[in-house]
């Protein structure tokens, strides 16, 4: 992913920081230090400010179907702002205290205010995505790409509330949780890539096309999200081994582990889920449990499985040999990520 940060990574951020603009109402300063530009106080900092897979993904689409840039920047800049809307909100429902080694706004403003923070970066996305005609973009694409945009958030919305809906369910199924991300994770990497080649003027089998390959990274990208909640190094992604356990989070080591579980193994997958004790003690046991049951191996066979369709939907994409390997590096960057 590199390369690609170092050629687009600038403009996003120049971008991301007209959007934003300058108030100084302390709330935009929220939308700020969430976004890595200050600390707390408002003084400037250059905090992490996240992997913008989605903004490097939408922009290397368009300039794979022979784009510009400078064209599609107001809808990469959408999808950084729109899916930073997602995170502070999931902050808030998940009650985390931590994302990218800082601490949420939640937990330093309060969650009413942090929901505040969230709508104002969904309202600023969509105002990002309605400057695509000032950019040259046909008022009929900037109209399709406005409601494309929509479209994946209700989808984005419906995916967290089955989400949240799945931590009382204990018969969560291998395929309710493929809809489910499919719905929240893959339709924000999917859309990134179909809009990029859009703005690019892309006709409509390649736009589909390019959607379908980015639902199957936005798939593994997920998968191997879970996967470091459960097995990630602290070093890397600044949570606790076995954090979504702790969490009691119906990710996809814990679907399959009640989906593989019989008999006594279950009941005490059950008692420790549905308990109400302190669950962090059951951590070094349940991840026992899951060992013994091979459910580490079976998160990684499914996503190579996803990321084998990515690759093959990679290489029968119309568009250059470079822009192939840049998308099969991207993929790789997913596969093994660490945080």
């Amino acid at each position: 992913m590199g390369r690609l940060d170092e050629r687009y990574g600038a403009a996003v951020d120049a971008e991301l920081k007209r959007v934003v603009g300058d108030a100084v109402l302390p709330l935009y300063d929220m939308v700020r230090y969430h976004m890595g530009w200050v600390d707390e106080n408002g003084r400037p900092l250059n905090a992490d400010p996240g992997k913008r897979l989605r903004p490097l993904l939408c922009l290397l689409a368009c300039d794979a179907v022979g784009g510009q840039i400078d064209v599609a920047l107001p809808a990469a800049a959408a999808l950084e702002l729109i899916h930073n809307f997602t995170l502070i909100h999931d902050d808030v429902m998940d009650a985390d205290h931590e994302r990218r080694h800082r601490r949420t706004v939640w937990s330093i403003w309060g969650s009413a205010h942090a929901i505040n923070a969230g709508d104002l970066l969904y309202s600023l996305g969509i105002a990002s995505m309605s400057q695509l005609v000032q950019r040259g973009v046909s008022a009929s694409n900037a109209v399709t790409a406005i409601g494309r945009l929509e479209q994946v958030c209700v989808q984005v919305i419906e995916g967290q509330y089955l989400d949240l809906e799945f931590e009382s369910r204990l018969d969560v199924s291998p395929a309710d949780y493929i809809e489910m991300i499919g719905k929240k994770s893959a339709a924000l990497i999917s859309f990134p890539m179909e809009i990029g080649a859009l703005v690019g003027g892309a006709d409509k089998n390649i736009q589909s096309n390019i959607a379908d390959a980015g639902r199957a990274i936005g798939l593994v990208f997920q998968i191997r999200d879970d996967f470091l909640g459960v097995w990630g190094d602290r070093r890397f992604t600044g949570k606790p081994v076995g954090g979504d356990i702790m969490r009691k989070k119906k990710s996809l080591p814990a679907v399959l582990a009640f989906d593989t579980a019989r008999d006594n193994t279950r009941a005490r997958l059950r008692e420790i889920y549905e308990g109400s004790g302190p669950v962090n003690q059951a951590v070094p046991e349940t991840l026992k449990l899951m060992d013994d049951l091979g459910v580490r191996k079976s998160v990684e066979d499914l996503a190579e499985m996803y990321a084998a369709k990515a690759r093959s939907s990679i290489q029968e994409l119309q568009i250059g040999a470079r822009a192939k390997d840049e998308f099969s590096q991207m993929l790789d960057f997913v596969v093994n990520r660490n945080a």
